[in-house]
């Protein structure tokens, strides 16, 4: 919804708003909830049982809510912002470790030369990852094998993206990646919540680093994207439980092409964890994951995607460890802003892993070498 009647609306509480010339601002947002099953949970016990439930992370885009405008400040200069906040639809509770806008709080400047941005952004690994992915930051999308990448944001950051003739260029780096306290409602070395903001004492602890390159056309692109996170104190939390100078590194990249209806993609992970644990008990500190996906307009209404995912942890002490994970998908669109969607998810274990098939359900993951199946139906509609 366009909300240029908010010059006049908010003119109130926001005088200059009223008066500016150029300016806009948009109300926008999504609210996507789902029913969903899931087998072979562990009880703890060493058992499993099953579960349904809601769940908060979907099938699409998360919900939330956000504002962003811009103000005209010359021929080729704009003052832009955008404020973006995660919700619950199921309890209505903020997501990202309970912040009004912890998906997205910055403002900046931008022109024909690229767009300069200051405070709580995405970094360059999710600029380079998004034409590509096709399943996107969903329950049953690449965050159920890494779920750094539905959270690849930075607080305290600075950012710089620039687009020419299909060349896109970008840089990011922070100091203070993640400022909410692990021991308060995040929960502790949780993405949202990795205790691990300004360091005074420590310039190199708790920082964060990304570049990226690509090209894309209407009919095909490539992008690459390098990416650091740094650690401080493993004890207090940190995500990864990454120490002082420790880093945990990817790089990626990934190429798409388009046939009409269809979209077709492959993505590539490389990942170095130097934390205590590396990438997890037993994994060792190196993994290679493998997205091939694709999506296919059967009619204006009616998609059809998925993926095939492969991860192989190439130094894990517990063993050869080779996951792979299968997804399938259908949307049907009820009118531009509505549609409807069922997805299934199979996460195939490896003798010590014990990846969840829904990854955007925190604490039903199945016993240590057992597979998973999950299904979910549900309703989004975008505004």
């Amino acid at each position: 919804m366009k909300l240029k009647a908010l010059t006049v609306g908010l003119a109130l509480s926001f005088p200059m708003l009223a008066s500016a010339q150029g300016t806009s601002v948009t109300l926008y947002g999504n609210i996507d909830t789902a029913v969903e099953y899931v087998n072979n949970i562990a009880d703890g016990t060493g058992g499993s049982n099953s579960s349904v439930h809601f769940t908060n992370l979907t099938s699409s885009w998360t919900s939330y809510w956000g504002l962003r405008g811009t103000e005209k400040l010359s021929d080729n200069l704009s003052a832009v912002f955008n404020l973006e906040s995660g919700f619950n639809p199921g309890t209505g509770t903020s997501q990202q470790g309970g912040r009004l806008f912890g998906r997205q709080a910055w403002v900046g400047l931008k022109g024909d030369w690229g767009q300069l941005a200051f405070g709580r952004q995405y970094n360059m690994m999710f600029w380079a990852n998004i034409h590509g992915d096709i399943m996107g930051p969903n329950a049953y999308g690449l965050a159920a094998i890494d779920p750094y990448f539905p959270n690849t944001r930075m607080d305290n950051s600075v950012t710089y993206r620039g687009s020419f003739d299909g060349f896109t260029f970008g840089a990011a780096w922070a100091r203070g990646r993640d400022n909410v306290n692990a021991g308060g409602a995040a929960g502790t070395g949780t993405p949202s919540g990795t205790n691990c903001g300004v360091d005074y004492d420590n310039n190199g602890a708790c920082g964060a680093y990304s570049f990226m390159a690509g090209y894309n056309t209407a009919g095909w692109g490539v992008n690459a994207a390098y990416d650091v996170i740094k650690g401080n104190d493993p004890a207090a939390g940190n995500f990864y439980g990454l120490g002082a100078g420790d880093k945990d590194r990817r790089i990626l990249a990934n190429a798409y092409v388009k046939f009409d209806a269809l979209k077709v993609a492959l993505t590539y992970l490389n990942r170095k964890n130097d934390g205590v644990n590396g990438i997890g008990a037993g994994l060792g500190e190196r993994s290679d994951l493998w997205s091939l996906g694709a999506s296919y307009g059967v009619t204006p209404a009616v998609t059809l995607d998925g993926s095939v995912n492969y991860v192989n942890y190439k130094d894990a002490t517990a063993g050869s460890q080779k996951v792979w994970y299968y997804v399938a998908r259908v949307k049907y669109s009820l009118s531009k802003r509505t549609s409807v969607y069922a997805s299934a998810a199979y996460m195939d274990n490896d003798d010590a892993t014990r990846l969840s098939a829904a990854g955007g359900t925190a604490g039903i993951n199945p016993n240590v070498g057992q597979s998973q199946t999950a299904v979910m139906a549900g309703l989004r509609h975008s505004f």
